[in-house]
């Protein structure tokens, strides 16, 4: 066995040197010195000893795997109180220091309820104007059974979520969830020898990833509503506006640097809406037509179901979220409040919308304001919050794929080296440009938003955390409880491929009246 240095921040300073591909540090020699160190006041110094599955493994003899993960020197004043007794040295793990997931050394700022106004602007957004539409196709006592069932879903989805990352800390992104590494070691984990399993390995996280980043179809919504705003133009030029728009904003590198704009975005949501429902409830003195359950095609009713799912998928970003948090497990008051504006909203839209304007109400429900410059100021709103809500989108995306290309940890805007600027404003023009091919490539909204709800929204709201959950908490867990969120998982997963056939099924008859990058 190789020497093992003299203490722990020897340790560090020897992890600087390692490139990722080394194995290091030697294994555990002793689990009764891994105890003995555990007295020695380490947890307030080192928060959590973990490893990254972003970086390549090693297998130790001890029968552990760890990683490295281009570790950041702690400050001076905290490596003087960490002991210096040679027990600390037997401990397998690679050390990373409190701020191992913040942003450039700095202390994690994000309260609970800057989490929620984050939450408010990735989710409530397009899919809103939507739920109308979907009553109409589904009725009354279907769509009231869908939203109802949809939002007490996403709600304990994201409870769940909660405590994953609360029990998989190191987690920094969603797919962090769905990976399997052999261990994830901590320092309890090591000294009452009961390493705690994660998730679905590679394939975990190579499925959670693919589904999640179908949120780059979204600069398309943007490029609606410019449209209804400059009075029909072309939508391959709305498209490029969007793009010149949302590029300069998508050079924030966190949500924490972001919170001014997403209170903007959250309540760029609220303006419209209520516009819409005092339009709406007042301005129309004619009879409509409503059904308690309607006689709407298979594939028209698949697809508003995935509308009104889409309307609650979001859930891509709460893990990022709550690593920015000064205490994750706040997190479930940022849910709780959240999810409790969306039911106020979500059912507001949903009767008054339908209840008003009857089975013509069209998707999104600002198509049906007769007035022209009521239609103009809904949509200049509703562009701001997109806007927002997609830019938090690029900047989750880029981060992911910056650090899969360049394996450096995410950092501040503010602090980033010139290469690294030009590096970033390359990834995030990448992204935002393909979204623009998406969008024009298939340029029919209702249809891309069944798609990417089905897609997208069903499997990262109410596939991959009912499915994560029974194998992450199984310690605090009934059988019988992990049984039936097994089973809505697969139910879910039959109604995502149910709807994906169904989208893919109506844009591909769209084509007829419509072609690719027409206006």
């Amino acid at each position: 066995m190789s020497k093992q240095p003299t203490n722990l921040a020897v340790v560090v300073e020897n992890l600087q040197k390692q490139s990722t591909s080394t194995c290091w540090p030697p294994p555990l020699s002793s689990p009764a010195a891994a105890t003995e160190c555990a007295t020695a006041d380490l947890v307030p110094i080192f928060a959590l000893i973990l490893f990254d599955p972003h970086f390549v493994l090693c297998q130790a003899d001890a029968g552990f795997t760890v990683a490295l993960d281009n570790p950041v020197a702690p400050p001076a004043a905290a490596l003087a109180k960490i002991p210096t007794s040679a027990n600390c040295n037997a401990l397998y793990v690679v050390v990373q220091y409190v701020y191992h997931l913040q942003r450039d050394g700095e202390q994690h700022k994000n309260t609970w309820v800057d989490s929620m106004f984050i939450v408010v602007a990735n989710v409530v957004g397009i899919g809103v104007l939507g739920l109308a539409h979907a009553f109409a196709k589904l009725g009354w006592i279907w769509g009231f059974v869908l939203l109802v069932s949809t939002l007490a879903g996403s709600l304990y989805s994201g409870i769940l979520m909660t405590r994953m990352k609360c029990r998989v800390p190191h987690a920094a992104v969603f797919a962090d969830l769905g990976y399997e590494g052999d261990t994830v070691l901590c320092l309890s984990c090591i000294i009452h020898h009961s390493p705690i399993m994660v998730a679905f390995g590679n394939l975990g996280k190579a499925f959670i990833t693919l589904f999640a980043y179908t949120y780059i179809t979204g600069v398309c919504v943007p490029s609606l509503f410019l449209q209804e705003m400059t009075n029909g133009l072309c939508f391959v030029y709305c498209a490029l506006m969007v793009t010149a728009l949302v590029l300069p904003l998508a050079q924030y590198r966190n949500f924490a640097e972001m919170n001014s704009i997403a209170v903007v975005g959250a309540v760029s949501i609220i303006v419209p809406i209520l516009l819409i429902l005092c339009t709406n409830s007042h301005g129309n003195v004619q009879p409509t037509t409503t059904s308690w359950v309607t006689n709407a095609s298979f594939d028209a009713a698949v697809v508003a179901c995935m509308d009104v799912v889409f309307a609650m998928a979001g859930h891509v970003f709460f893990v990022e979220i709550m690593s920015e948090m000064r205490d994750p497990r706040e997190f479930s008051k940022s849910i709780v409040a959240a999810t409790s504006f969306f039911t106020v909203v979500y059912v507001l839209m949903a009767v008054v919308g339908y209840y008003y304007v009857g089975a013509v109400v069209m998707s999104p429900i600002t198509s049906n304001l007769s007035s022209i410059n009521m239609r103009r100021w809904c949509s200049m709103f509703i562009l701001c919050h997109v806007v927002v809500a997609y830019v938090m989108a690029v900047m989750v995306l880029a981060r992911a794929i910056e650090q899969r290309l360049f394996h450096r940890p995410p950092e501040q805007s503010k602090h980033a080296s010139v290469e690294n600027r030009v590096a970033w404003l390359g990834i995030t023009a990448a992204v935002v440009f393909t979204s623009f091919l998406v969008c024009n490539v298939v340029p029919f909204v209702n249809d891309l938003l069944g798609f990417v709800g089905a897609l997208s929204g069903v499997t990262t709201t109410y596939v991959f955390p009912f499915l994560l959950a029974p194998v992450i908490l199984r310690d605090d867990m009934t059988r019988g409880h992990a049984r039936l969120l097994q089973g809505i998982a697969i139910a879910s997963t039959l109604v995502a491929v149910v709807g994906v056939i169904s989208s893919v099924h109506r844009m591909a008859n769209s084509y007829q009246t419509r072609s690719p990058f027409s206006c």
